[in-house]
């Protein structure tokens, strides 16, 4: 049979914790308490065990209401500063909105510009490809007219050396003079000019 030290010893933590709360239950506090209030053992046990509770409950307060306001402060002040800087990021992005935005307006009215600035410069280059254009024809045509006249004046210049040359070819087929028409011509030639004389010394 067991002895009371080996039930001790092979007892476990909850006979140590069943042992404590019986040893509690019949201290001599607990019983000064039940002689004083007249109640039971048990009775007595329970108001003490709320009374070391309650006093627990008012350090843990006592200690809370010594440091709990500074750290309500301190939190309040984090919440504070993170509630201004969310303030100011919120303005600082509303603030980049506002300029993109008022970009996205410029660059609208920037597009329009550019479209304005380019169609003018398609039209001015349209006028000077015309004028351009113009102007080669003219000079083409001013060549050409030149090139023309002057052949035209080599042609004529041509046509004229031909005709001279056709003219002296045709008289001296026509005209065929021999020696003895040569006598006949000289002879009618002197007497014209003997017959003029004669008429000179009449008058």
């Amino acid at each position: 049979m067991p002895s009371a030290e080996d039930v001790q010893s092979n007892s476990g933590p909850e006979d140590n914790s069943h042992n404590e709360t019986v040893q509690f239950k019949h201290s001599a506090s607990v019983k000064l308490l039940s002689k004083i209030t007249g109640l039971s053992m048990d009775g007595a046990y329970w108001l003490a065990a709320g009374l070391n509770f309650a006093i627990v409950i008012g350090v843990i307060a006592w200690m809370s209401g010594k440091h709990l306001p500074a750290t309500f402060r301190n939190r309040t002040a984090d919440i504070q500063r993170s509630m201004a800087e969310a303030r100011r990021a919120s303005d600082d992005a509303n603030r980049r909105l506002s300029d993109i935005e008022s970009r996205l307006g410029r660059l609208d009215h920037e597009i329009a510009d550019m479209r304005a600035a380019g169609e003018k410069e398609a039209v001015a280059e349209e006028e000077r490809i015309k004028a351009a254009t113009a102007e080669d024809a003219r000079r083409i045509l001013e060549s050409a007219q030149q090139e023309i006249a002057a052949a035209a004046k080599a042609a004529r210049r041509e046509l004229t050396v031909f005709a001279a040359d056709l003219a002296v070819s045709l008289a001296a087929r026509q005209i065929q003079v021999d020696g003895s028409t040569d006598r006949v011509l000289v002879s009618r030639f002197a007497s014209q000019l003997s017959d003029e004389s004669s008429n000179g010394k009449k008058a």
